[in-house]
């Protein structure tokens, strides 16, 4: 009896075959047939994996600026530039999308209230970029896979709900994500 390790890239698959005439021959046609079977099942995994449906999110935007100004919000992904949108007072632009296969999905806007002030922010962000955000995981917060930001006077609000809650309540928390900064 012998152990087989198919080549030095595959070192993590190997096996016991019994000794027999013509080692080296056997040796391969073994290896060629045990990868050619891991091949066809990483396909059927990767085929599954992608014919599987991403989930729908969406990604809303309010205004609820003081004063009757209007939200300007540039929203980009590094797919899609979704242009200039200009937000009245309570109104709402919101755009809806489906996370790509390797789960690295990032939106980001540029938000300005008036001349002297503008925030820039990342809306959406899915697992794989959660460690840029503290390991804050959006998608684990996020009500019915929409990220809901409400733009105040003073700032930004990402609302959420609470661990636990159930999935048909509303929101519940209403928290100040980023303020807003002095253009340069």
């Amino acid at each position: 009896m012998f152990v087989v390790i198919c080549s030095r890239r595959d070192q993590w698959f190997s096996s016991s075959l019994h000794h027999a005439e013509g080692d080296k021959l056997k040796k391969k046609v073994y290896c060629a047939k045990a990868m050619g079977s891991l091949h066809v099942k990483a396909i059927f995994l990767l085929l599954a994996i992608a014919i599987t449906p991403s989930t729908a999110w969406t990604v809303r935007i309010v205004n609820r600026l003081s004063n009757k100004k209007v939200l300007f919000a540039h929203c980009k992904s590094g797919d899609d530039d979704l242009g200039p949108q200009y937000i009245k007072t309570r109104d709402e632009f919101k755009f809806s999308f489906r996370v790509n296969f390797f789960r690295t999905t990032l939106f980001w806007c540029n938000m300005s209230k008036d001349k002297k002030s503008h925030a820039s922010l990342d809306v959406f962000w899915s697992f794989s970029n959660a460690g840029k955000h503290g390991g804050f995981d959006l998608s684990t917060w996020a009500v019915n896979e929409e990220a809901l930001w409400i733009v105040r006077d003073d700032g930004i609000y990402l609302w959420m709900k609470a661990p636990g809650w159930p999935e048909d309540e509303p929101y519940v928390i209403e928290t100040l994500f980023r303020r807003w900064e002095p253009k340069r």
